[in-house]
């Protein structure tokens, strides 16, 4: 008998936005980023089949490669195999030259044995279960193994022009806080119930797979072996991740991903909407800022009593862009608290002026709870969470002072309630010291010490010297940065205007809403739970009232619902943004705004504007409103 062989042309992979499409080619190019709201992801190769890209992301055919070949007269088929290697055409001839498919209209499988079920009225049937365990990639290139990537192909001659069946996903996780994050596996779960590494249904004439329901198969898993970094440079744009490939169609209620790490911790996130898998195109998802920290609060209030505080120390975990608090926990397998800190240490303290001792004494872990020992000495602390190394994770401000919420009402601002002190202020009292509060980076959750002992300065430069537990370094790419901030909270970074260098700047670390949408407590907020920086609005209709009054108080007692309720508002002065000084001590006030402005007041006036936000300067806390 005549054997027959058949010319086949691979399908185009593409990683490049400008491919065109032709007919007798498909490509699977890369598309601009989908945009998709994300809330709360290859595959071992087929034994006989190798085929990989080229240099030019091109399907090259390698010798020993199989498809199936069948036809209506001959449903089941026969595989074929070419003895070509690196090509983009192969010749491709009947394993057994005794079963040939000869019908005008024939189809093709790539990998032969991923046809399940031959031509059937006007479909077929193929095996995606390849896909259920997929190896970790990053990007497609040379030598990309595609065995488990079913091609499907149509012809009435001798020429078979291949389509792809699979699309891709490309997974991109942020660790913008360096920590280190390495991924073990990624699961990816079809919330729709399609079956996504399972048989699916194939329409003969436009090679389009049917999306099947199943119960089985609905999910596929990535394999990092021993661990494959994530993102960490702070650039979010860049298309690094991890590749899932899936049948192409649109998945009515997208997917929901768990990320387990090298460390056992998972984290679990969602699509909010329906995503379509293109055939031969890999789509990148919205790239997911992963914020790693520990327990519902950055600041914790004492009174003046000796006591233990005791502080929720759990790793928590978000992927929200905002940084907001979302009280995911990271979690093991078995659901236990993974990554718990290992020691507990104190960064720095300060009694207020004129008391003496201690304001902590010695912390320690009680499994996911930090003990801290109170004294009962008014002042301040910073107690950080910590490695088994000394790395410090996060850390915790120590208010030790009787601070009391007032009543505030404005036209604009509505009702609310204020804290009645700047944070870290032990008093309420014009012209005394411990009532001027802590200094803070804009954006930075840690207080720097200021020093209590400083004077007035009596003409220009109106500098005085600032507290010396406070540590300097130059703000540069490796220091600019949340990851060091946080592992570094006693360390103020100086800069001419931004102490954090990653690209943009970053303007929402403090839940500010600078295009009008709601403001909200992020993970970085300096505040006692259920209290936030304020907003502009809060602050908008302070009435300034006389040069006298702010000479004679160092601020300013500004009335805050109506005549009856008035609160000090010190002239604090600020750490310069670019020098280890304190600026205008007992001149001017600042206090900053949670968008990155800045409440401004001196014996001439009161405003709010922009400022560099590398300066130190006061908070003052609003209470959140239910």
């Amino acid at each position: 008998m005549k054997t027959h062989h058949i010319i086949v042309i691979a399908a185009t992979i593409c990683a490049s936005f400008g491919c065109s499409q032709f007919e007798e080619e498909i490509d699977l190019r890369q598309q601009p980023e989908t945009d998709l709201s994300i809330r709360s992801v290859v595959a071992e190769p087929i034994a006989q089949t190798r085929t990989a890209l080229d240099n030019q992301r091109n399907v090259v055919w390698k010798s020993g490669d199989r498809i199936q070949v069948f036809s209506a007269g001959n449903p089941s088929g026969a595989p074929y195999v070419t003895a070509s290697d690196n090509t983009r055409t192969g010749i491709f001839n009947p394993v057994e030259s005794s079963k040939t498919v000869t019908d005008a209209q024939r189809y093709a499988v790539y990998p032969a044995d991923a046809l399940t079920k031959g031509l059937s009225g006007d479909t077929f049937e193929i095996d995606l279960s390849a896909l259920a365990g997929q190896s970790y990639a990053s990007a497609l290139g040379a030598g990309s193994d595609i065995a488990a990537l079913p091609m499907v192909a149509a012809t009435n001659d001798n020429t078979f022009e291949f389509k792809n069946v699979c699309g891709g996903l490309l997974l991109r996780v942020n660790d913008y806080q360096a920590l280190g994050i390495k991924i073990a596996r990624i699961e990816a779960t079809a919330r729709g119930g399609e079956q996504i590494a399972g048989k699916i249904t194939v329409e003969a004439a436009t090679g389009t797979p049917q999306l099947n329901q199943g119960t089985t198969g609905t999910s596929v898993t990535v394999d990092c072996g021993s661990g494959a970094n994530i993102s960490s440079n702070g650039d979010l744009s860049k298309p690094d991740g991890f590749l899932i490939f899936l049948p192409a169609g649109t998945y009515a209620q997208g997917f929901s991903f768990r990320i387990t790490d090298t460390d056992g911790c998972r984290y679990e996130i969602e699509t909010a909407q329906a995503v379509t898998v293109t055939a031969g195109v890999v789509t990148p998802l919205q790239s997911l800022p992963l914020t790693r920290y520990y327990g519902t609060a950055n600041c914790y209030r004492a009174d003046a009593s000796a006591q233990t505080l005791s502080i929720d120390a759990t790793p928590y975990y978000t992927f929200s862009r905002n940084y907001v608090h979302e009280g995911i926990r990271c979690t093991d397998a078995s659901g236990a608290p993974a990554g718990v800190p290992a020691k507990a240490q104190i960064v720095w303290q300060q009694p207020a002026n004129g008391a003496s001792g201690s304001v902590v004494d010695a912390p320690a872990m009680e499994g996911a709870t930090l003990k801290v020992p109170v004294t009962g000495t008014k002042g301040n602390a910073v107690v950080a969470v910590c490695k088994a190394d000394g790395t410090i994770l996060w850390s915790y401000h120590i208010w030790v002072s009787e601070a009391q919420d007032i009543a505030c009402r404005f036209e604009e601002a509505g009702s609310f309630e204020m804290l009645d002190r700047n944070l870290g202020a032990t008093s309420t009292t014009p012209k005394d010291r411990n009532a001027y509060g802590v200094f803070y980076q804009w954006g930075r959750k840690d207080p720097f010490a200021r020093n209590l002992t400083a004077t007035r300065p009596g003409k220009t430069p109106y500098e005085s010297a600032s507290s010396d537990l406070v540590k300097t370094e130059d703000a540069t790419e490796a220091t600019g940065t949340i990851a060091y901030a946080t592992r570094n909270p006693q360390t103020r970074l100086l800069a001419a205007k931004e102490w954090y260098v990653g690209a943009g700047g970053n303007d929402l670390l403090w839940g500010g809403a600078p295009e009008g949408g709601g403001s909200v407590k992020t993970v970085y907020d300096p505040c006692p739970a259920g209290y936030r920086v304020p907003d502009a609005r809060h602050f908008a209709e302070l009435k300034f009232t006389s040069k006298a009054e702010c000479d004679a108080n160092y601020g300013m007692l500004f009335a805050l619902n109506g005549e009856d309720t008035k609160s000090y508002f010190p002239t604090t002065g600020y750490l310069e943004a670019d020098k280890h000084i304190t600026k205008y001590l007992e001149y001017r006030g600042y206090m900053w705004l949670n968008a990155g402005d800045r409440l401004y007041l001196n014996n001439a006036g009161v405003n709010t504007k922009a400022e560099p936000h590398a300066k130190g300067m006061a908070v003052r806390c609003v209470k959140i409103e239910q």
